[in-house]
């Protein structure tokens, strides 16, 4: 006991060493760029103004990085119990392995036994290949979200597995075909909405439940799709109906759960390289893909941080978009240097499948997407140079003005 207090402290002290270089990191940084910037400008005046403006500005910035690593970004100081519905493919099978390298155990959910043992003994040796000796416990309950007895007998097991779920989400769906509304058969419609719509329901109800008879409570989040903010979804016009419930299922289920330690979030994927995505697209389609795109492991590696920050703070009603609407100008514009990273000119994939872009040739291009996905600097980052260039220029101004007045 007395050596885990010690390495603990151990950490502290240089997690505590790290925040303070980087403080007074963006202080001196503000104070440098701004005091050389108006000397190199020939900016009349003393230099020390600003130079203290400067110092001012990174100081502002490193108490706002201090409140963030305190009260946004701080992690979990033990491993979280995380359940994911539809966990054996795609962004469900991605969150699981991001779950699992913050050494959190996970419990995912297929309808069959073989899709999870396959997905179970490739996540354990994707981490064993990325060098996780001893992985936290993995398992595996088969469970179809449209039938309610299943969806409570899942609640039971993962209570009994992992002794009590901290995040449950709700990752479960079913896109159907490409189709015209019109031209859908009535049973893919039932499919879609029994899975998306009745799925979530049911998952959430048995989430709630479960978890108000938790000391600590829990946290259940809702992943959105294409419709979710009530813009067309043409050719999956049922997925994109249930979708479009889902805000208003969480701020319902917040509404009769205000009183109580149970927290409901949304989670918005933004554009993955799925099969629902690539079913029926064009080469047109797949040149915006290049742009919009990511796979599902670099989704996640944005998601799961600020899922376990939510827990981590007690957040309640979060909603994590990973493409935002700044972030799809910012693809748009940097558009020319993203031309073929997914698909050629015919429309042709490019890229690798998982296995290799997880430990193969694409592993290190991975680690570096995954690792700016991660970040949580940002915007703070943003901000701070656009702080320093705007004060640089009505720095600038006054001082030509009162050289002119002087005049």
């Amino acid at each position: 006991m007395q050596a885990l207090q010690n390495r603990t402290a151990g950490r502290r002290s240089v997690k505590y060493e790290e925040d303070l270089h980087k403080h007074l990191g963006l202080v001196l940084f503000g104070a440098y760029v701004l005091g050389s910037a108006s000397s190199v400008a020939g900016m009349p005046g003393p230099v020390w103004l600003p130079t203290l403006t400067g110092a001012a500005i990174g100081g502002v910035f490193a108490a706002a990085h201090r409140y963030c690593s305190a009260r946004v970004w701080r992690p979990p100081n033990a491993p979280l119990n995380i359940l994911v519905t539809g966990g054996t493919k795609g962004l469900g099978k991605a969150l699981a392995r991001e779950f699992l390298t913050h050494k959190d155990s996970v419990v995912i959910t297929g309808r069959s036994h073989a899709a999870l043992a396959q997905t179970m003994a490739a996540l354990q040796s994707e981490l064993q290949g990325l060098g996780y000796e001893h992985t936290p416990q993995l398992r595996g309950i088969v469970c179809d979200v449209t039938q309610p007895q299943q969806v409570a007998a899942l609640a039971e097991q993962a209570r009994e597995m992992m002794g009590s779920v901290d995040v449950w989400i709700c990752n479960a769906g079913c896109s159907g075909s490409f189709k015209h509304f019109l031209d859908q058969e009535p049973e893919t419609i039932e499919a879609v909405v029994k899975t998306n719509l009745l799925g979530t329901l049911l998952c959430s109800r048995e989430a709630a439940k479960l978890m108000l008879g938790q000391q600590l409570g829990g946290h259940i989040f809702i992943m959105d799709g294409a419709g979710a903010d009530g813009s067309a979804t043409p050719q999956y016009a049922a997925y994109g109906a249930t979708k479009a419930s889902f805000p208003q299922l969480a701020a319902s289920l917040r509404a009769e759960l205000a009183s109580t330690h149970v927290g409901v979030h949304v989670l918005s994927p933004g554009m993955m390289l799925t099969e629902l995505l690539l079913e029926g697209a064009t080469a047109a389609n797949k040149q915006a893909f290049n742009i919009l795109c990511e796979h599902p492991e670099t989704v996640a590696a944005f998601l799961v941080p600020r899922v376990r920050s939510a827990v981590s703070c007690g957040l309640n009603g979060t909603y994590t978009r990973y493409l935002t609407p700044a972030s799809a100008i910012y693809r748009l514009l940097t558009s020319p240097g993203r031309i073929g990273r997914f698909f050629d000119a015919s429309g042709a994939p490019v890229y690798a499948p998982e296995h290799e872009r997880i430990l193969g040739k694409g592993a290190k291009a991975t680690a570096r997407q995954q690792a700016l996905a991660r970040a949580r600097t940002s915007s703070l980052g943003v901000a701070y140079s656009l702080s320093l260039a705007l004060s640089f220029v009505v720095l600038s101004l006054d001082s030509h003005a009162s050289a002119f007045t002087g005049h």
